[in-house]
């Protein structure tokens, strides 16, 4: 298996080299994302600290509250997972080594978070110094791809620090008298842009994660354990399209399709190479110890009209009592005189090397067919002229015909089960609620047609017909410039987004609390009836954290949308209108004079349509291929 397996292997159409798929995929992203957690987290610390200094202590502690919440509910969701703790029950050495480290990485957050992104930047870099295929090169990028619980804090951060804290410091800009202290309206500017990039940037990571997932992508902060059977399983169960679709061999040895004939032709008389070999061979071999072979000898003559009719046997006068008399001795032995004519191709010449046990055999044949008259003697086209008396009644009666043998049908019963199969399996995916034991077949019979179907397996002369195969259609990962256009994309949709619910709750707060509750329940049913039901229960706790992340963005995690354009385009629709009726609401219904505000309605105008404009551009030209796997039959 490749170590950049999943990784993208090229760049709008072309192909890169496995260093560019190391900087564009891992250490160019990685350092980015370190930029923006530092000066995201400093920023935050440096408003808590200036909202205490101005006398605004509860938007302080809301601020602070923020900063700790991904890491809070990160701890809580890593020691509520039975897989992460240790396997021996009971509070033992290692389940205290486990608890002390996982209350560590909650009270120094900060920290783990910044030895994560270190750590991963100096594998990349030290990957970028093996060559491809190297041990050095292998380990290198298992450590960049390793699991981390940090990973879990880095993705709930964008949704439980950048939205809420980008939410916040908004309304607070955009209230009356913020802007006198200008130190502090300078952090909460950086803050709200880096809060926007670094939501951006989870958003573009996990797009579309479940159709990556069931082909080969994993959790980043699962186990070392559940990522190894993850990929172990995988590749136990599925091929990919290239493996399953291979043109197999069509040597008689390896493929059971291939006539018994052929097999027998090469097992008697050899490929060319045999031969070649076994004619080397009898040169150094004495004449006493080789054995008699049949020998087929066609040449060029024996296709060459003209050649052959011009050409001369030297036996055509013998008869076959004096070919007897005259190859009575050993065989290659008799010398004809030095004659070196060769026989032509309509003719029967017997060689020297003919044994005569075989010319026994030809004359008792040709002595027990006394029915068969007039030979042809000219050379006209036809090899036998019709005897005399070719109408007359046989003297001897015809032999029986001969009884079908038992799997003469068998090319007629495969096509029949297979189409019975393919039914069977339509029917069963495409209608609901069958009645109970519909497609059951088990009778005393089974095992005699399990036993006829081993036997059918091995038989040579068995034709092939095409079978459905169950498949798997995920999708590849974005290249490096379809994630920059789908980042700047989902930057404007945010940007659009936050600003006009933020300025809508200035104006109307009541309101605005009405349309946030209506989208957060229309979600919740569009998850419901996305899942049918079908899941399993603890997951719904996690379904209604899903709706809140779709109040601002949409992304396919933890559910795969079954109709992904509908989702989309259904989703973009709806957050365009909710946007446009606030915007017409506060514009020409609210009281503002400052020239801010004007400025934010066309800044919401004009990032929506780009988010547009984005998003039609990449589903266009950028979107990744689909991605299939062939489910491997038992």
């Amino acid at each position: 298996m490749d170590a950049l397996d999943g990784v993208p292997r090229s760049v709008l159409g072309y192909p890169v080299k496995t260093r560019t798929q190391i900087v564009a995929t891992f250490l160019v992203p990685v350092i980015f994302e370190l930029m923006l957690y530092i000066v995201l987290t400093t920023a935050d610390i440096l408003i808590t600290v200036e909202h205490f200094r101005n006398g605004a202590p509860t938007w302080a502690w809301f601020t602070l509250t923020l900063i700790w919440l991904p890491a809070v509910v990160c701890f809580c969701s890593i020691v509520s997972t039975p897989e992460r703790w240790p396997e021996r029950i009971g509070f033992d050495e290692r389940t205290g080594r486990f608890l002390f480290n996982q209350v560590a990485i909650l009270v120094f957050f900060p920290l783990a978070a910044l030895y994560r992104f270190s750590r991963r930047i100096f594998w990349s870099v030290e990957a970028l110094f093996h060559d491809k295929g190297s041990y050095g090169r292998a380990q290198a990028v298992a450590k960049i791809t390793e699991t981390s619980p940090c990973e879990l804090y880095h993705f709930l951060q964008a949704f439980l620090q950048a939205a809420p804290q980008m939410m916040l410091q908004l309304y607070i800009l955009l209230r009356d008298g913020t802007f006198r202290n200008y130190d502090t309206v300078t952090v909460q500017v950086i803050s709200v842009v880096c809060s926007f990039l670094t939501m951006a940037t989870i958003i573009t990571g996990y797009q579309r994660f479940e159709s990556q997932k069931i082909v080969g992508r994993c959790y980043p902060w699962s186990t070392a354990e559940q990522a190894t059977q993850r990929r172990k399983q995988l590749l136990r169960s599925t091929s990919t399209a290239v493996s399953a679709l291979a043109t197999p061999s069509i040597a008689p040895e390896a493929d059971p399709i291939v006539p018994n004939i052929m097999r027998n032709f090469y097992s008697r008389y050899g490929s060319e190479g045999e031969r070649e070999s076994t004619a080397n061979e009898r040169v150094a071999v004495p004449a006493a110890e080789q054995s008699p072979r049949k020998t087929l000898n066609v040449g060029a003559f024996n296709f060459d009209r003209q050649q052959s009719k011009a050409h001369q046997d030297p036996y055509v006068n013998f008869t076959d009592d004096d070919k007897l008399q005259e190859f009575s001795g050993p065989p290659d032995t008799v010398d004809r005189g030095g004659s070196k004519a060769r026989p032509s191709g309509r003719s029967v010449s017997f060689k020297l090397r003919d044994t005569v046990e075989e010319l026994q055999a030809m004359d008792h044949y040709l002595r027990s067919t006394e029915d068969v008259r007039g030979y042809a003697t000219d050379d006209s086209d036809d090899e036998y002229l019709k005897p005399d008396g070719f109408d007359a009644v046989p003297k001897r009666p015809a032999p029986p015909t001969p009884e079908a043998a038992a799997g003469m049908f068998h090319r007629v019963s495969v096509f029949r089960h297979m189409l019975l199969f393919n039914a069977e399996a339509f029917i069963k995916e495409k209608v609901p609620r069958l009645p109970e034991g519909m497609f059951e077949h088990a009778n005393p019979r089974e095992g005699s047609r399990k036993a006829q179907g081993t036997d059918d397996q091995t038989d040579g002369d068995a034709i092939s017909l095409p079978s459905r195969r169950q498949t798997i259609v995920g999708l590849e990962q974005d290249d490096m410039v379809g994630k920059a256009v789908l980042f700047l994309g989902w930057v404007m949709f945010l940007l659009m987004r936050m600003l006009a619910l933020s300025t809508f709750y200035v104006f109307f707060p009541l309101y605005f609390w009405m349309l946030v509750a209506n989208h957060y329940l229309l979600m919740i049913a569009c998850i419901v009836y996305e899942v049918r039901l079908h899941e399993k229960l603890e997951r719904y706790f996690f379904y209604l954290f899903l709706a809140y992340m779709y109040v601002f963005s949409l992304l396919e995690f933890k559910i795969r949308f079954v109709h992904v354009r509908w989702w989309y385009v259904g989703y973009i629709a709806l957050v365009l209108a909710e946007n446009v009726a606030s915007l017409v609401l506060w514009y020409n219904l609210g009281a503002f004079e400052s020239w801010w505000f004007y400025f934010l309605h066309h800044t919401i105008v004009a990032s929506g349509s780009l988010s547009v404009l984005c998003f039609l551009f990449y589903y266009a030209f950028l979107r990744p291929k689909d991605k299939v796997l062939f489910v491997n039959e038992d």
